[in-house]
């Protein structure tokens, strides 16, 4: 998963002093830069679960409501027999 994040780039980010204040309190590791990179990837990770999760509920609302149909259409043809 780490080759993702392989090749480098230079950038330059504003934070809110206060912000940064946190960081610098509660920073476990040696540079900012590595907290920074390593927030990030989290904050990613938890996007892309959310991606997924929507997508996921999505699929089984259609599954149910699907379902849902044939088996009205199956209790009707059993109803009749």
């Amino acid at each position: 998963m780490e080759s993702h994040y392989s090749h480098k780039v230079k950038t330059t980010i504003v934070l809110e002093k206060n912000l940064l204040e946190k960081i610098n309190q509660y920073n476990p590791f040696p540079t900012r830069k590595e907290f920074l990179d390593q927030a990030c990837k989290a904050y990613l990770r938890e996007l892309r679960r959310r991606v997924i999760d929507d997508k996921l509920a999505a699929a089984c609302s259609e599954a149910a409501a699907e379902d849902s149909a044939v088996n009205d259409e199956w209790e009707a043809i059993t109803l009749e027999s």
